[in-house]
């Protein structure tokens, strides 16, 4: 669909691309275009936050002059622009007040309300009431200038006026356009920003198109929201796919950390695995690798969903980096093989054994723990013989006798009798993962060496020597 298509279909639209990509161009595309009411609110945001004399003339002077200034990629006078609309905001509070008789009824509703809202986003300052406007103090109420303020405080402030204004400003089909509102917010302001615009939005009836490549923007919104998110290549970009947000959303963008365009994805790169237990045994050996294994482990629950997140990083990832790669890993269960092929940008793999538990049972794991294969056989045959009525019985003597096949063998259910009927002093993923992460024998054809459960593509892909 065409991008304005998309915007009409959700009241939230995020425009998720890399650097160079085309994102500022299509907003300015789409606040030019006379098919919506909109504000366009550019990039990067200079200036200080303080009422300029000058910048009110401006505005009173020419109605063409604060979109045209806002177009630039870059806007020295933006923070002075909001500052004095800081004071169009009270009379439009006031006005609002007045037309709604419940709104004139209520003595605690006042400008003060609209204020605290602001005040909410802030967690070291406040702003009050002034005669030019607005006067900043600290929690202590002490004074502060308007140029002593972090970036961070003066954006955000900035952006709530902005955001407040355009919420009040009548007229029907309203986008507000907002470039970028990350630059300069740490990801809890991000956070704090995005549920403010998110109930200003659906409370005063109005559009909103993000453009930004932070995945903390992104995962700010609730499971609830009414939103689509759109990869953008290129700046010709005429058709545009979207996802609609989802569980996926909020459980695979925090693997990516705050913002991922940041070194740390390139250091460490997501895995979708199907468990939590799969999930232990991956931070433990990147704990125990030295550094030789960077993965972020994305647990996601069945392997049905593994294949739609496989799916969703295939589609996303090209958009937001320059080497984009993501991994994925299957459990063997019931396939007949483990090979598996890759997506373009996921290198899929699949263990050789039934699951990570399994590697309990292989050569290397018994011998870490003084354990032949014989002598793991005979301690599991003694405890049957001691335990003939006991719950997990059964299981272990199915193991027993199919103890040959034990690669294959479902033993999750018994795996901690395992652990300690054969010795071992720490919880099963801890021992399993270290001995993943241990130098052990890559050319060893044993049926039933480490190696062999791994399997070369789960070696060749996620472990390489």
């Amino acid at each position: 669909m065409t991008l304005q298509e998309l915007v009409q279909a959700a009241r939230f639209t995020i425009l998720l691309g890399k650097n160079g990509s085309g994102k500022s161009t299509h907003l300015r595309a789409l606040d030019s275009s006379g098919k919506f009411k909109s504000k366009y609110i550019s990039p990067e945001r200079g200036g200080v936050l303080k009422y300029d004399p000058n910048v009110d003339q401006n505005i009173t002077n020419n109605e063409n002059w604060l979109a045209s200034d806002r177009r630039k990629n870059r806007t020295e006078q933006f923070r002075p622009q909001s500052a004095v609309q800081f004071r169009n905001l009270e009379i439009l509070v006031l006005r609002e007040i007045e037309k709604d008789q419940t709104k004139r009824s209520d003595a605690t509703y006042t400008f003060d309300t609209t204020l605290e809202r602001v005040n909410f986003l802030l967690p070291a300052i406040s702003m009050h009431r002034a005669d030019k406007g607005f006067s900043i103090t600290n929690k202590a109420g002490l004074p502060i200038q308007e140029d002593q303020m972090s970036s961070g405080e003066s954006e955000l402030i900035a952006l709530a006026i902005e955001v407040l204004v355009f919420a009040r400003q009548s007229g029907d089909n309203r986008v507000l356009l907002m470039d970028e509102p990350d630059v300069h917010l740490h990801p809890d302001l991000q956070q704090r920003f995005i549920a403010f615009v998110e109930e200003t939005a659906r409370k005063f009836e109005f559009r909103v198109v993000v453009a930004t490549h932070s995945t903390a923007i992104i995962g700010a919104f609730t499971k609830g929201a009414d939103i689509k998110i759109a990869p953008v290549t290129r700046r010709d970009q005429t058709n545009f796919h979207s996802f609609f947000y989802s569980e996926i959303c909020h459980s695979i963008l925090p693997i990516f950390g705050a913002h991922p365009l940041s070194a740390q994805f390139n250091k460490s790169s997501p895995l979708l695995v199907e468990g939590e237990d799969d999930r232990r045994v991956i931070d433990q050996i990147v704990r125990s690798s030295n550094g030789r294994y960077m993965l972020s482990p994305c647990v996601v629950g069945t392997v049905e969903a593994l294949n739609e997140w496989e799916q969703w990083l295939n589609t996303f990832l090209p958009s937001i980096y320059d080497d984009p790669r993501g991994f994925s890993l299957r459990d063997l269960d019931d396939a007949a093989v483990a090979d598996i092929d890759d997506l373009q940008y996921v290198r899929r793999a699949r263990l050789n054994c039934y699951a990570m538990e399994n590697i309990l049972l292989t050569d290397e794991s018994l011998a870490s723990c003084n354990h032949t294969e014989a002598s793991a056989h005979a301690a599991f045959t003694n405890w049957i013989a001691q335990k003939p009525t006991h719950q997990a019985t059964p299981e272990l003597a199915a193991l027993v006798d199919a103890y040959g096949a034990r690669r294959t063998f479902k033993i999750k259910d018994i795996r901690n009798l395992i652990v300690g009927l054969l010795g071992i002093s720490k919880p099963w993923e801890v021992h399993v993962g270290q001995l993943i992460a241990s130098a052990f024998d890559r050319n060893s054809q044993a049926p039933n060496s480490l190696q062999t459960y791994l399997g070369p593509s789960v070696l060749t892909k996620l472990f390489p020597a």
